[in-house]
């Protein structure tokens, strides 16, 4: 792909890597669309809150 696109490979993953998004950034943007959509506006508490829970229930899971 790279070499179709007349690029080094080094230069192809260098403009890949600059077109994703962390973790950070891609909940950021989910956090946005949830709150455009529907108003949805959890506080900081009350997203580590949801947080702590979804890591109880990932934990008991896994733990089976």
């Amino acid at each position: 792909m790279a070499a179709a696109e007349g690029l080094s490979l080094r230069a192809y993953l260098a403009r890949l890597a600059e077109t994703m998004l962390t973790p950070a950034e891609r909940a950021e943007k989910a956090r946005i669309a949830l709150k455009e959509w529907n108003g949805y506006a959890p506080t900081r508490s009350e997203q580590d809150d949801l947080d702590s829970e979804l890591d109880r229930r990932l934990a008991r899971v896994t733990a089976r």
